[in-house]
């Protein structure tokens, strides 16, 4: 017969078995459920091992409060006892000596492992001598000394750390002596060996499955502690081989950049020295030429090397700022001085009738450079005979807006994300048209965003890219500047 199907048209999924995925979990950590402990010897030891370091001096002050408490029953002892409370005070002061006396054993080596077993030692003579205590006192009168046996189990079950076969037979064998006392003694009516078996068999069930959940929580807790522990391991290692990579490439674009900066200045006064010499000479033919082509060539590389080293300056936290109040007028007019002959070059117009002018609060000469960068980017997208559309204006929260937006071939959704990214081009390094180095908006990110600034890029992919930068109103102390900038 096909299985009924929902109102969706798909057959109803059977619900997992607690049971199955119960089991399952703990053959996944490695648990034997039936012996609550790890089937590995090792692991199992390691755990002991963690044991001992961690929670055997807390058992040990368990072990003290369970003696102060057994004592400290001598009291209701002298109060509702009338016969046979001798034999009870001599009783309870043997067996308080003989729990006292497993304490110092715990601090022996080769014992130290073991302490669940002296746990349950103690656990054990306490239990039994309470059962000898109801055999002896008379029932008439007599303190519900049962009680004292469910506080015992339920207590070591949820608090101790008792391996749970050992707390199982702990618990077993002092209801089974619990059990013969009650029907050898025939003083107990039949009622009370009746709720006495019923009351003594629902204390061991409840101490024997806590124990059992006690012991494969305490094992899950403890392996996902380790798997935690080897995950933090692993991340600091890759994260101080990162930091330490990183560290290298910057340290190789700051030498290299040093290095090659010094000869091509000698480059570019050499040739301005010849290319002087020649129109003394007034040689204006092929050699002036070419060593034209030398100095714009050399030019265009220092330019470049100087913008890496700006970049190590950025990444490292080097680059010093001098905020002051500045028109964004005047910011827009000095960045376009600045790109004037690129811009004519190559034939782009630009629009700033929609800038409105406010006062910001920025280091003018790195954001006029990171600005530059921005007006380049655009220029290397954009055809000859475009325009450039610069336009700003104040917010209602105070901030101001600068949008930067060419006419040009547009950014993708994935070229916009990895933009920001240094050295990286929109075009393949094996057919891209356009040089550059991939660092200019990199640049501007880590200068505005110095600044109290943030950068976004705007694009449909086919109509030009718009950049738009946020200058946010200053911050009055440095706590408030931290979450600006975590925000």
């Amino acid at each position: 017969m096909a299985p009924p199907f929902n109102s969706a048209g798909l057959a109803p999924q059977k619900k997992p078995n607690p049971l199955t995925v119960f089991q399952q979990t703990l053959e996944r950590d490695g648990i034997s459920p039936w012996r609550a402990r790890f089937k590995d010897r090792e692991t199992e030891r390691r755990y002991i091992q963690n044991l001992v370091e961690t929670t055997l001096p807390g058992e040990r002050m368990l072990w003290y409060l369970v003696i102060v408490t057994y004592v400290g029953y001598c009291l209701l002892d002298v109060l509702t006892i009338n016969e046979g409370l001798e034999t009870v005070l001599t009783m309870r002061g043997i067996v308080a000596c003989m729990i006292a006396a497993l304490v110092p054993l715990s601090f022996v080596p080769k014992i130290k492992p073991h302490f669940g077993w002296l746990s349950a030692g103690g656990i054990w003579l306490s239990g039994l001598s309470i059962i000898a205590m109801i055999a002896i006192i008379p029932p008439e009168g007599a303190p519900p000394y049962i009680i004292g046996v469910l506080v015992a189990f339920v207590a070591s079950s949820c608090i101790m750390r008792i391996p749970f076969l050992v707390a199982a037979a702990a618990y077993l064998s002092t209801s089974a002596v619990y059990v013969a006392v009650l029907n050898m003694r025939p003083a107990f009516s039949d009622v009370d060996v009746i709720s006495g078996h019923f009351f003594m068999l629902s204390i061991a069930v409840v101490a024997v499955a806590t124990s059992y959940l006690q012991e494969v929580r305490s094992r899950m807790i403890w392996l996902r502690d380790q798997q935690l522990q080897r995950d933090k391991e692993v991340i600091e290692k890759l994260l101080i081989e990162a930091t330490a990579a990183d560290q290298s490439k910057i340290n190789f674009l700051s030498m290299m950049s040093h290095e090659l900066r010094t000869p091509l200045h000698q480059i570019i006064g050499y040739a301005e020295v010849v290319s002087n010499s020649f129109k003394a000479a007034n040689d204006t033919g092929d050699n002036l030429r070419h060593l034209n082509e030398i100095h714009g060539s050399a030019h265009v590389l220092l330019s470049r090397i100087q913008k890496m080293l700006r970049f190590v300056d950025a990444t490292a936290g080097k680059m010093k700022y001098e905020i002051v109040e500045t028109s964004a007028q005047e910011l827009v007019d000095v960045a376009l001085e600045r790109m004037r002959a690129p811009l004519e070059k190559a034939s782009i117009h630009v629009e700033t009738d929609a800038l409105e002018d406010a006062m910001i609060n920025i280091d003018i000469v790195h954001t006029c450079y990171a600005i530059n960068n921005l007006i380049e980017n655009a220029i290397n997208a954009s055809a000859s005979g475009t325009t450039l559309h610069i336009s700003g204006q104040r917010l209602d929260d105070g901030a101001y807006e600068l949008a930067i937006r060419d006419e040009g071939r547009g950014m993708s959704p994935e070229q916009v994300e990895k933009a920001m990214k240094p050295f990286t081009q929109n075009e393949s390094a094996l057919v891209r048209s356009r040089e550059g180095l991939g660092l200019g908006l990199t640049l501007a990110k880590h200068i505005f965003e110095d600044q109290n600034a943030t950068i976004r890029l705007a694009s449909d992919g086919h109509s030009g890219t718009c950049a738009i930068i946020r200058f946010n109103p200053p911050v009055k102390d440095k706590a408030e500047k931290t979450d600006a900038k975590r925000a």
